[in-house]
């Protein structure tokens, strides 16, 4: 069933209607089945897809009376849920017929969410209402005939003046007087009883003699012209009026007579001309810097544009001129109805803008939320804004600048930007930043000062021991996350440089490493696939192969999880498309916000997407980087890393698996997930993309060279640079995605951090720590199982105060001397690290758990259904570690 031809999802992304159609419930029914019945509370609303249904009116004496028939893509039941009244109709199948039923609580979610459907039924209520109103209309007939006496009393002249006035937005005696030669005063002053009935007097500009009709009394006024005049006559007479007021510079009552009769297309016109000249008097009086339409057309225009509030707004936005001169009167009156209006143009996708529209848009709705005191949505603009400029100056070729798909897939990474910045202000452990700045800059000076004049440790040089000093106040800043970790790092160099520790070149030489060339490039193939779009659809594939319950599709989330757990090298990534689509599983199947369905597939979700990446070498760009701070070892090929890790790797899974099935048993679903849904689902998304099958077909073909490593020899490098120079080529990623989709700062911190281990290692910081580390922990060094043991409590321990890629750094060069001396691998020894420092016993500790959290608005599950998950997962990684010991040790990376 194409949605997108239905009225009322008329606007919506491919994407929004692919998840509206899973929320929605499918069902078949008989010929003769009652849907609901006439006097019923309205649960439920209902959209047919096949067949036929008849609406009946029951009548007091119990006949039924037949209203419409209605057929495939109509909807029915609305107006209960809309309005809360009892049905007021009966709804009976006429045929076999298919239907998707919408119950309450998806329709609240529904319209609180899309705000072009909000959009739809605020229509529809306005609709019915001017219905009401048309049969309140027969009850004024009486009121109508008085009116008709009272008109007859008065002068032919003066009544035919009214009845014409009328047809106007409001009456103007010199209006009158010049185009019917009335005398109005002479008038006014002898019919001044009768003219009560009718009009009364009203402050005007000054010059001008205003008054206005009771508001009972214009309609029928009207109707009285139109009875005795033919349409030519009522259009010459509006044409004069138009031409009476256009002549006096009076725009803004020539576009209400258009108004007043809801011809917005000759009323924009007469905008636009406007503003046009505006802009020309703007230019001719400043040509060095032409002001805006808003300030050149002045008071008494600025209050004209008041007069599009009604204005339909796909019509307003089909005269962008207008449209910026109304928002820019609404930014600067502070008047909610302009940034309204905004929102639903750009959510709504009912009107397509370019580039240049959509920018400059985005910069009044900053504006006009500013004024208006929303701080985060002006912010969103913005950053709307730069979405679009970024997807804008893409490759050649795309509709406009900004094709459809692009658009969707910066609004998703936008998304996924919030949802990172919400968690990265939840894993803050210092909310003030001002005295947390100042103690820790504090505390790093103090940290230099005092390893450069104390007497040197274990036989160190002053150079190893400025090095450590300024090692250590990189720390503190990277504990404290007030400056980004980058930052550090690159004044860390410099530091390094000016106190003579090492050379320009030496200090830079992680940047030179096939490492960090690696590291490059899998992140640019990661954001080709981002960019592609793909992961979305994978997902649905992976979860229409498995039964549409509860237990199928948590064997499909974690199906999917493991098969793009290779193809994202971005734990962030990977978690914040799977949780999201869990959460879109969980409401399909009815199941409420953080119960035990919810969060089961969530959570199922967040392990599977999140926290498998240290099995798969490209599960994430860390493993690389961990790796690469080892001295003079060579990266491991990818299907080396998979036989290191494919035990721990079982009995993980297989731990999780059974917590998660005692955490969450077997929840029973409010309803199943029909298969038809899904594959509508796909179907929406259309068929594959030139840019998906590059970027699949690439991205599988650089997987199948890595594995292929050991017979061609080549290195992970350079395979990752060959995918990535067919991705540029083919145009599959493009220069734009380079500049702002790779994580550039990232790159520059690894690139310093495997300069660091280089240093410790030149500096004999390395040899050092290892000889007074053995000393204090020999009991943990006889016993392969012991140290990593050990290691994984250390790790779980740092990660309370520092986080992320900096505690695994801190960790892997503090504990290599030691892996060493205890004869375990240095591969062993960063798996189990890359395992235990992302617990998140604490919700600080995670930025995958937070991201998680956020990527599904808190909605999924909560806290200590997420701390329950965590100690089974602390347990899983243990286990996972020691038990493959013996595995270890039998291929040779244990002694």
């Amino acid at each position: 069933m194409d949605l997108s031809r239905i009225e009322m999802f008329k606007g919506l992304s491919k994407v929004e209607l692919a998840r509206i159609l899973g929320l929605m419930d499918r069902q078949a029914e008989a010929p003769g089945k009652r849907l609901f019945r006439q006097g019923e509370r309205g649960d439920s609303m209902f959209l047919i897809e096949q067949g036929q249904v008849q609406l009946y009116s029951e009548t007091p004496e119990g006949e039924s009376r037949p209203l419409v028939l209605l057929g495939e893509g109509a909807t029915l039941g609305e107006m209960a849920l809309l309005t809360g009244e009892p049905r007021s109709a009966t709804a009976v199948a006429a045929s076999d017929v298919v239907l998707y039923r919408i119950d309450s609580d998806i329709f609240e979610k529904l319209i609180g969410e899309n705000t072009a459907l909000s959009a739809y039924f605020i229509r529809l209520l306005s609709q019915r209402l001017v219905q009401t109103n048309d049969r309140l209309q027969a009850s004024k007939e009486a009121k109508a005939r008085l009116v008709r006496e009272a008109a007859d009393r008065l002068p032919q002249p003066l009544s035919e003046a009214l009845a014409a006035g009328a047809l106007l937005p409001f009456l103007d005696m010199n209006l009158l007087e010049a185009l019917l030669g009335l005398d109005w005063s002479e008038l006014r002053e002898t019919y001044r009883e009768p003219l009560a009935e009718f009009v009364r007097p009203i402050a005007g500009p000054e010059g001008e003699r205003g008054v206005e009709l009771h508001p009972t009394v214009k309609p029928l006024l009207a109707e009285r012209y139109l009875e005795r005049h033919s349409e030519r006559e009522r259009a010459h007479w509006l044409r004069q009026a138009v031409e009476y007021w256009m002549g006096r510079g009076r725009w803004e009552a020539a576009a209400a007579v258009y108004m007043e009769q809801e011809d917005w297309e000759s009323a924009l016109n007469v905008a636009e001309w406007r503003f046009a000249a505006a802009e020309r008097e703007a230019a001719a009086e400043a040509a060095e810097a032409a002001e805006s339409a808003e300030s050149a057309i002045g008071e008494r225009d600025a209050a004209g544009l008041e007069l599009f509030d009604r204005c339909p707004t796909e019509l307003l936005a089909s005269r962008f001129p207008v449209l910026a001169a109304y928002l820019s009167h609404c930014a600067a009156s502070r008047r909610e109805i302009g940034l309204a209006k905004l929102e639903a143009l750009l959510e709504g996708g009912a009107v397509s803008f370019s580039a240049e529209e959509t920018i400059a848009l985005c910069e009044l709705g900053a504006e006009l939320s500013r004024g208006l005191g929303h701080k985060q949505k002006a912010l969103d603009f913005l950053q709307r804004a730069e979405r679009t400029a970024t997807h804008a100056a893409g490759p050649a070729g795309a509709e406009g600048g900004l094709s459809e798909r692009s658009y969707q897939l910066a609004e998703q990474k936008l998304r996924q930007e919030k949802s990172k910045e919400l968690a990265a202000k939840a894993g803050s452990l210092w909310k003030r930043k001002g005295w947390s700045a100042a103690a820790a800059s504090a505390a790093a000076l103090g940290s230099m000062a005092l390893f450069h004049f104390m007497d040197p440790l274990a036989g160190l040089s002053r150079g190893g021991m400025d090095f450590i000093g300024i090692g250590l106040a990189a720390v503190i800043f990277w504990m404290v996350n007030i400056v980004a970790d980058y930052l550090v790092a690159l004044v860390m160099a410099m530091l390094w440089v000016l106190d003579g520790l090492m050379t320009p070149e030496t200090a830079l030489s992680g940047f030179a490493s096939t490492t960090w060339l690696y590291m490059l490039f899998i992140l640019a193939i990661g954001a080709a696939i981002t960019k592609s779009g793909i992961l979305y659809r994978l997902s649905l594939h992976a979860l229409r192969r498995f039964p549409a319950n509860y237990r199928g599709q948590l064997w499909g989330l974690i199906a999917g999880g493991i098969a793009l757990n290779p193809l994202i090298p971005s734990s962030s990534a990977k978690v914040t498309l799977g949780v999201p689509i869990a959460r879109t599983l969980s409401e399909s199947m009815g199941f409420r916000d953080r119960s035990a369905g919810a969060a089961g597939l969530s959570l199922a979700a967040m392990v599977f997407y999140g926290f498998t990446a240290p099995f798969i070498l490209t599960g994430s760009y860390t493993n690389a980087m961990a790796f690469g701070l080892v001295p003079g070892a060579q990266l491991p090929s990818w299907f080396q890393w998979f036989l290191y890790a494919l035990p721990a790797f079982l009995i993980f899974s297989v731990l999780m698996l059974l917590l998660l099935k005692r955490l969450f048993r077997n929840p029973a679903a409010a309803r199943p997930i029909a298969r038809e849904t899904v594959d509508e689902q796909l179907n929406l998304l259309g068929s594959w993309t030139r840019e998906e099958r590059w970027t699949v077909g690439t991205v599988l073909g650089s997987m199948a060279l890595l594995i292929l490593q050991p017979l061609h020899g080549l290195d992970n490098a350079w395979i990752m640079l060959l995918g990535f120079g067919v991705l540029l080529v083919t145009g599959a990623l493009d220069t734009q995605t380079l500049k702002t989709s790779v994580d550039w700062p990232f790159l520059l911190f690894i690139g310093i951090a495997f300069s660091f281990a280089q240093g410790a290692e030149q500096l004999g910081i390395v040899e050092a720590m290892s000889a007074e580390l053995s000393e204090r922990m020999d009991a943990f060094l006889s016993s392969p199982t012991l140290f990593l043991a050990a290691v994984m409590a250390l790790s779980f321990l740092v990660t309370l105060v520092v986080r992320d890629d900096p505690a695994v750094i801190l960790l892997v060069i503090a504990l290599l001397p030691l892996a060493d001396q205890a004869g375990i691998h240095p591969w062993v020894l960063i798996f189990a690290i890359l395992l235990a420092t992302d617990p998140f016993f604490f919700t600080f500790q995670s930025p995958t758990y937070l991201l998680a959290y956020y990527s599904a608005e808190g909605k999924s599950f909560t806290h200590r259904q997420g701390q329950k998950v965590a100690i089974g997962y602390a347990v899983a990684v243990i286990a996972a570690v020691l038990l493959s010991v013996p595995y270890w040790k039998w291929i040779g990376l244990i002694r």
